[in-house]
């Protein structure tokens, strides 16, 4: 006796015997049911029921009651409590009778509840009886699930085979049509305990491929309800979330136990009123990893295939559970410190979602109600090739090439937001995979993608109305469907997606179309996209019918957004693809490839500058910020802008200075400063002093540098009234002036010398050293070649070599006295940074005289005034145009004379009848000269008493000398560049090896970036920075500026493999087919690479045609900033961010984005080495201010220590231990030796 639906659907056969009470009336069937019931419902149950026939007459009444009306649902309650005792699931009331034929008994029982599925015609009209009815079902349903929990070790293979057809005939009873009244009440569970009930029958039967077949025939009949996509979606997660952890354990090295627990967490029912006791919502079995694969496999190609759903909402669920299995396939796990294998790689997992996602998204593209799902699957699709960092990303096969390229564009030129928003959502980095081992022919999308992002630019930047009504007849557009405002009437979605995340998605896609457009050739392109739709007829608005686009329009794509952009993170992505923009432009100005006529640069520097001269209170800090440091970052052209586009950088300059003179009156009218005013005024001295040192042509325009001393003066001259508030702003201010004077002053070209060579003081006996301003060391060394001056301050060295000033000529004779008439040439005395002309030498070739050597260089000019001259001053007698031929030979013969003189007393051998030349006087003391010298400088002039000092000279004084040559005078930065390749797999585990210097060659396109990084060096000559670098031979890469130094551990140029540890950011040349992310536990098990302290990887990836993605990591560094409302899709939002990271505006390092390179941006050969080595310098330098910054909070024990301050402390120690306090008596009677006088005899 079991439902009817059963033996119509050949799934069971009933015994004619069966059901004897269905021929009675309706009073006489209630009655009897009633009675046996409530009889054996007691509780003081007597023990009547001796034998198995007595159960069996028994349970024909029991059996019976589940299929009378609901106006009996007491009745039914009281036999389901019986059957529910009777198959021991709440506790042991079984009839010791049933034991030896309980099978059987189990599957009577399982049948008589079967029953209670038939649908009732009575309880249509009345919602009360229909109520009792679903709870009745869900009781079943529960026992059922129960049973095969529970019990399922001691069910038969003949009653799991029973039970298993049972469930397939009840589900089929019930959802197989639309007409069940049950069916939208019960849908889910019934799919639930199926589901559940096969997977746990593989433990105690083994496969049964007849049942999963039928399993797969009667799905199809139920594939228009939504609940039933829904738990497939569920177990199909779960067990392939368990699949992907089994075959990692099972490749796993280590020797332990595999767990062979298998949990799907169901959704948590919805029905109370019965109670069973533990948790319904989890299914917890034990399953072999074959059984579990088997499970797996079954349970994906249980709902057929994509093309049977015709209802649009239950096939976006299916699709939006298919978007969930891929995400599982390439979850990267974090880093755990074990080895893990590898995972699928993109073509394994289109070989098992491919369907779906291709179905989706090009199959159904004629109709409307199907968007939301071309919009999923391309989705899906874009994050498949994409952001696929779990795998290996080996060629995508061809056939997958296709159809995916097709639908990317399909959709990115499709009239509906919905399907355009979701296209650049996912797809914004598909430029980052064109090379030979991932996707080939994606540049036939640029011209799409741009056709895209101009309209999303367009869309998103315009004041919308309010929020649309949609239709009542629910056939609304997916476009009016997706745009949604808020309460101010701006639009707050884009066709279901964040403005912000669709804003930003568009930046990060202009980032690659800089290169794309004008690297890759559009007639390749167009064949490309022939050969993709050859077989499709009158494709609208494809690659070849677009306009030609070039990187100026993106260019003008950028500067658009940048004024419509109201998020920090896309504003600062947007400068910094400008600033790359303007070094491109600059760069093709130097070469002759472009012209400035309608140049876009000017705009570009005038977007950026929009930042400063425009209310700064209504930024972000770290908008603000990034605005002065893209502006710094335009002084590696600083040369190419002056020469170009002069007005613009005047307009630059002057944008810095007003906006430091801005923030220097707030200071002065708010009585709380925001705590970063000084921070961005030091940040906008920072800027004005790049532009400052790489173009000094700057200070020649009077504006300019009035401009430029009025605002360093402004910003330094309130601390007489504001000190107590505003201490930290005032040092920045005052620390600013001295700086541009320091600059200004002493700046000198490094050129890798070692500064303890140049000085040279230390090693001579009769050196004087003395401190001045308490912070400045003069070195006085007086030999016979003249005299040598040396100062050594906070700042670095600086030396001066100064000739003697009295001197005789090579003719024996003493020079005759200058004539009143002539000026005396006291700059001659004096002979800065570099060594003086030996001018005593009697060699012809270096005259002492420069006005003679003049007049040499320039006898031919000299001679023909009158050649050039015009008729009419000849005429008129003006100036020496006059003068006879007479008097010009006569001028020429003095020369000749004067030449053959000189030349005539050097060729002639030195004897005893030819004047010798008398030797230069010899000073009285080693006093003499430096004593002048110290009263022309005015360090011993009465005013200058009490800042300057003697040192008293020691052997410590020298040893400490030598120390503070050694430390260095800039900042200082150490950068790893690792180069990986890839080695035969061991065991199913990826091995990536970092070349050494003994490997075999490296590509060449390596060698071209390692060359444009910085210079090689030999490490046993080079003075300057070389960070943890040995100096017993070889070669190093180093980079320097004026402001820092940068040493380069590259294992290919030595033996530079353990210092990695050192780095602070570390760049990977990933020649190799794996993606993997920083950070991951497939990261850490494959490379094995240290982890650089700023946190920063920046790994380059070669494709094809001269073309690199740049992947940037900044997990766990200064740049790792999400927020709530940042427009990311909910699904994407990780779960530990929190909702209030928004609020901290005042902290400066919140929201910083680092560049100018931008994760997942592709870029040329030409401009790779100087981007990346910016962006590294840019993460090692905010790096440090965080640090710095969290020590002055107390938030970190340790800070990074500028060479300024080291030398600044070593020097006060010097001080302090060397000085030698002496009255101004003495100290200037010790600039006057005593003569030695010699008495005659």
């Amino acid at each position: 006796m079991f439902l009817s639906w059963v033996g119509k659907c050949e799934l069971l056969h009933a015994p004619p015997e069966a059901h004897v009470l269905k021929g009675f009336n309706e009073h006489c069937q209630r009655g009897i049911c009633s009675m046996v019931t409530g009889f054996l419902g007691a509780p003081d149950e007597p023990d009547v029921l001796a034998t198995p026939a007595h159960v069996k007459w028994v349970m024909e009444a029991l059996g019976h009651s589940f299929a009378l009306g609901m106006e009996d649902a007491e009745v039914i309650a009281g036999s389901t409590r019986i059957y529910e005792k009777w198959l021991g699931l709440a506790g042991d009331g079984r009839p010791k009778c049933m034991l030896p034929q309980e099978q059987e008994f189990i599957r009577d029982l399982l049948g008589h509840m079967s029953l209670i599925f038939e649908d009732r015609e009575a309880t249509r009209t009345k919602p009360e009886l229909l109520t009792k009815h679903i709870a009745l079902c869900q009781k079943v349903l529960d026992l059922y699930s129960l049973l095969g929990r529970q019990r399922a070790i001691s069910l038969t293979a003949a009653t799991w085979d029973h039970f298993l057809r049972l469930l397939l005939g009840v589900t089929d009873c019930v959802l197989h049509g639309t007409k069940h009244q049950l069916a939208g009440q019960l849908c889910g569970q019934l799919i639930r305990v199926t589901l559940e009930q096969f997977t746990i029958s593989l433990q105690y039967t083994g496969v049964k491929g007849d049942l999963w077949n039928m399993l797969l025939k009667f799905c199809r009949r139920w594939l228009h309800r939504k609940p039933v996509i829904e738990q497939w979606n569920t177990i199909a997660f779960a067990l392939t979330e368990q699949l992907m952890a089994r075959i990692a354990a099972d490749a796993a090295p280590t020797t332990t136990d595999v767990s062979l627990a298998v949990t799907i967490p169901w959704p948590d029912p919805t029905h109370l009123e019965y109670s069973l006791g533990g948790d319904r919502s989890l299914t917890a079995r034990r399953l072999g990893s074959a059984l579990l694969a088997y499970a797996w496999y079954r349970i994906m190609r249980v709902i057929g295939h994509p093309s049977l759903f015709v209802d649009a909402d239950v096939y976006l669920t299916a699709i939006s559970g298919i978007r969930r299995l891929a995400d599982v396939l390439t979850f990267a796990a974090p880093a755990d410190g074990a080895v893990h294998p590898q995972l699928p790689d993109v073509n394994a997992v289109l070989r098992i979602l491919g369907p779906w996602l291709f179905d989706a998204s090009l199959n159904r593209t004629g109709q409307t109600r199907f968007a939301l799902c071309r919009a999923e699957a391309v989705r899906c699709l874009g994050d498949l090739l994409c952001k696929h960092g779990g795998g290996r990303t080996k060629q995508v096969t061809w056939p997958f090439t296709i159809r995916a390229l097709m639908a990317i564009q399909k959709a990115l030129l499709e009239d509906d937001d919905v399907l355009v928003a979701a296209a650049v959502v996912s797809c914004s980095r598909i430029f980052g995979t064109h090379g030979s081992h991932t996707l080939r022919g994606v540049g036939v999308l640029a011209g799409s993608f741009h056709h895209a992002i101009d309209r999303i630019l367009r869309l998103s930047g315009t004041k919308s109305p309010g929020v649309r009504k949609e239709s009542t007849s629910g056939a609304s557009s997916p476009r009016k469907r997706a745009s949604v405002g808020d309460e101010t009437g701006g639009v707050t979605h884009l066709g279901g997606v964040p403005i912000t995340a669709l804003r930003r998605a568009c930046i990060e896609a202009c980032s690659s179309l800089l290169t794309i457009h004008s690297h890759l050739p559009i007639s390749i392109t167009k064949q490309v996209e022939k050969g993709l739709t050859a077989h499709m007829d009158a494709v609208p608005l494809v690659y070849s019918s677009l306009p030609r686009y070039q990187s100026s329009n993106v260019v003008t794509l950028l500067i658009g957004c940048l004024k419509s952009e109201g998020d920090s993170t896309n504003q600062q992505m947007a400068m910094w693809l400008l600033t790359i923009a303007v070094q491109k432009e600059a760069l093709f100005w130097s070469m002759g490839l472009a012209s400035t006529r309608n140049s876009q640069v000017p705009m570009t520097i005038t977007s950026i500058c929009a930042f400063l001269t425009k209310i700064p209170s209504r930024w972000k800090p770290a908008c603000v910020f990034t605005a002065l440091e893209c502006l710094r970052y335009l002084t590696i052209v600083s040369e190419h802008l002056y020469k170009h586009v002069f007005s613009s950088c005047v307009y630059l300059i002057s944008c810095v200075c007003e906006f430091m003179a801005s923030n220097a009156q707030a200071l002065r009218t708010m009585r709380a400063p925001p705590p970063y005013v000084d921070q961005l005024i030091a940040a906008a001295m920072g800027c004005l002093l790049e532009w400052i040192v790489t173009t000094p042509q700057l200070l020649s325009k009077t504006q300019i540098m009035v401009k430029i001393i009025a605002t360093v003066v402004d910003c330094a001259d309130y601390r007489r009234d504001f000190l107590p508030l505003t201490a930290r702003a005032d040092e920045a201010t005052r620390q600013s002036a001295h700086e541009v004077l320091e600059y200004l002053v002493k700046h000198h070209a490094n050129t890798g010398a070692d500064a303890t060579a140049v000085l040279q003081d230390t090693d001579h006996d009769h050196n004087r050293y003395f401190v001045w301003n308490h912070g400045t060391l003069v070195g006085l060394c007086e030999d016979a070649d003249g005299l040598t001056l040396s100062l050594r301050d906070a700042s670095g060295a600086y030396t001066w070599r100064v000739a003697p000033q009295y001197q005789y000529t090579p003719l024996g004779a003493p020079a005759p006295p200058a004539p009143a008439a002539r000026p005396l040439r006291t700059s001659s005395f004096y002979t800065y940074h570099g060594e003086a002309p030996d001018a005593a030498s009697g060699s012809v070739d270096a005259p002492g005289d420069p006005l003679l050597q003049a007049l040499r260089a320039n006898a031919g000019q000299l001679t023909s005034w009158t050649s050039g001259t015009a008729s009419s001053a000849l005429d008129a007698g003006e100036g020496n145009v006059g003068a006879g031929h007479r008097d010009v030979a006569t001028f020429v013969q003095l020369l000749q004379a004067q030449r053959a003189a000189e030349e005539a007393i050097a060729r002639r051998p030195g004897d005893a009848r030819s004047p010798e030349p008398l030797e230069a006087p010899r000073s009285v003391s080693s006093a003499s000269d430096a004593r002048r010298l110290l009263s022309q400088l005015g360090f011993i002039s009465i005013g200058s008493w009490g800042s300057f000092f003697p040192l008293r000279h020691s052997a410590a004084l020298l040893a400490d000398l030598r120390a503070l040559d050694r430390l260095p005078t800039r900042e200082t930065y150490e950068i790893g560049i690792a180069y990986t390749v890839n080695q035969p797999s061991r065991a199913g585990f990826d091995v990536i090896e970092t070349l050494g210097p003994d490997a075999p060659a490296q590509s060449s396109a390596y060698r071209a970036f390692v060359a444009t990084m910085g210079w090689a060096v030999d490490v046993s000559t080079y003075g300057g920075f070389l960070g943890h670098s040995p100096r017993d031979g070889g070669q190093a890469l180093v980079y320097a500026q004026y402001n820092y130094e940068v040493a380069f551990y590259v294992p290919t140029l030595a033996a530079h493999g353990p210092l990695l540890d050192q780095a602070e950011v570390l760049i990977v040349w990933n020649e190799c087919q794996q993606k993997y992310h920083p950070g991951s536990a497939l990261w850490a098990s494959a490379y094995g690479l240290p982890h650089p302290k700023a946190s920063v990887y920046i790994v380059i990836d070669p494709l094809e045609e001269g073309l690199f993605c740049v992947r940037i990591s900044v997990d766990g560094s200064a740049f790792q900033y999400e927020r709530a409302d940042s427009g990311a899709l909910p699904r994407a939002l990780p779960d530990n961010i929190s909702s209030d990271v928004d609020g901290n505006d005042e902290d400066t390092f919140v929201g910083r984005v680092l560049g100018p390179l931008q994760d997942g941006m592709v870029i040329s050969g030409e401009w790779l080495g100087p981007l990346v080595r910016q962006t590294a310098l840019n993460a090692v330098h905010v790096h440090r201010l965080q640090q710095r910054h969290k020590h002055s909070l107390g938030l970190s024990s340790q800070s990074p220590v500028r060479p300024q301050d080291k030398r600044t402390k070593l020097i006060a120690g010097m001080v302090r231990e060397h000085v030698a306090p002496v009255l101004p008596g003495e100290f200037y009677g010790s600039l006057f030796p005593p003569q030695t006088v010699v008495q005659s005899g």
